[in-house]
This record gives structure tokens, C-alpha cells and sequence, in this order.
């Protein structure tokens, strides 16, 4: 790794970590827990699968949950690059309030915008369009999803990453069930990127999550930690 990428991780991580999680202090807080496990693997050629599942304890881890399985196909486009459609189920149960069954059409693309010295990656591009359907209500929302993700490596010999990245989330219409044309909510995660066994890592680390609502925004503090599986 090049010395002056080194030098700059700490001051990356920490501009990355710190462009939203700053918020309103009269913003309603939560402290949640999310696992989730992305594994993929090859069809034939450049195709391959993907499958994500993912488990949400909320309102002070507990009170309420959220589910989600992510299924998918995917095609690889360039070194680095996929494009990818899908669809996701996900099952919300807040500890107050109904409980909701939303259906998901999905499409993304990623690639890595920038590289290190040695070629590998180190700032990956994704952006998502998610078509979104609550069970029981009649309207579509139309998301918008832009991630940018730093990983830096901080120890060659063990494969272990200095990982941290930005989501911004934004509806493109609004909805009679609650969606709201404009920002919706921002993520910011740092953590690391740790290999547990051959094409297994796991990616510990706090994820900020920043919600805008009508009234009071809400601010989800949250311990995330993602198993990815490359079959």
C-alpha cells in the first residue's frame, strides 16, 4: 500500500464516518442490531447469483424486527464491475404500530472508481433503483440508492481492511402509504473487513443510520455486522 494512502486512512475514515451522522438534537434516537449474509456465486460465464438474507432487531434491540431475504441474478461487466436485477421481501414488525409485507423489485450497478497502486480496489461506485409495493396499498415507490465505499487495506499478509462507506437513499415520487419525494435517509458505516476463512469475511463495525420524517427525524445507532460468502 502506498505511504501517503496510509497516512490519509485515519483522516478518510473519519471525514466518511462524520458527513452524516452529525443530526438534530431534537431527532428521536434508536439503538438497533443488524446481521446480514451475502453469499454469490458462478452460473456460467459472467453470470452468477446472489443471495442476501437479513436480520434487524430494533427499538432497543428487541422491541421490534425486520427481515429481509434478497435474491437475485447478476452479470459480470468489467474487472470489478456487475450489473445486477432482483427482488427482495421485507417483513417490518415495529414494536408499536402494524406489521408490514413489502415486495421489491431491485437493479444495480457497481465498479470501482478508484484503485491502489497494486490495482486493487479501494473506492467501489454502487447505485440501486428499487420499485417498492406494500402489501394491502396501491401506489409504487420509485427509490434512488448511492453508496460509495472506501476499503483500505491495513494489513497486507492477513487480507484485513479498513472498510467505511455513504448511502444516500431518495424517493423519486411520493406514495399514500408514508414515501416522501425528496431524501429519505443516509447511512454511514465504519468498520473492518476481516477474512474468517477461504472467500469468507466478515465486516464488523457501527453503522449511523438517519431517517427524515415529517415530523421528528429519527437517528439509528446501530451494531452491523455482514458475513459475505464467495462460492
Amino acid at each position: 500500500m502506498d505511504k501517503p494512502i496510509a497516512h490519509r486512512i485515519p483522516l478518510l475514515l473519519a471525514c466518511l464516518a462524520g458527513a452524516f451522522i452529525g443530526c438534530p438534537a431534537d431527532a428521536q434516537d434508536d439503538v438497533q442490531a443488524w446481521g446480514s449474509v451475502v453469499a454469490t456465486g458462478p452460473v456460467r460465464g459472467n453470470l452468477f447469483l446472489w443471495l442476501e438474507g437479513q436480520a434487524r432487531l430494533t427499538d432497543d434491540v428487541g422491541g421490534g424486527s425486520q427481515f429481509i431475504v434478497r435474491p437475485a441474478i447478476g452479470a459480470r461487466i468489467a474487472p470489478d464491475a456487475h450489473a445486477i436485477a432482483g427482488y427482495a421481501y421485507v417483513r417490518t414488525d415495529p414494536e408499536t404500530g402494524r406489521i408490514t409485507n413489502e415486495h421489491r423489485l431491485w437493479q444495480q450497478v457497481q465498479f470501482a472508481a478508484v484503485r491502489g497502486s497494486s490495482g486493487t480496489p479501494l473506492v467501489l461506485s454502487r447505485t440501486r433503483f428499487e420499485q417498492r409495493l406494500i402489501e394491502g396499498r396501491g401506489d409504487t415507490g420509485w427509490r434512488l440508492r448511492q453508496l460509495v465505499r472506501l476499503q483500505v487495506p491495513i494489513a497486507r499478509q492477513r487480507k484485513v481492511h479498513a472498510v467505511a462507506f455513504t448511502e444516500g437513499f431518495f424517493n423519486l415520487n411520493s406514495t399514500g402509504w408514508g414515501a416522501r419525494d425528496g431524501v429519505d435517509q443516509w447511512r454511514t458505516f465504519v468498520g473492518i473487513g476481516l477474512p474468517v476463512a477461504p472467500r469468507i469475511r466478515i465486516e464488523p463495525g457501527y453503522l449511523n443510520q438517519h431517517v427524515f420524517r415529517r415530523g421528528e427525524d429519527r437517528t439509528n445507532h446501530v451494531l452491523s455486522a455482514t458475513l459475505l460468502i464467495g462460492l
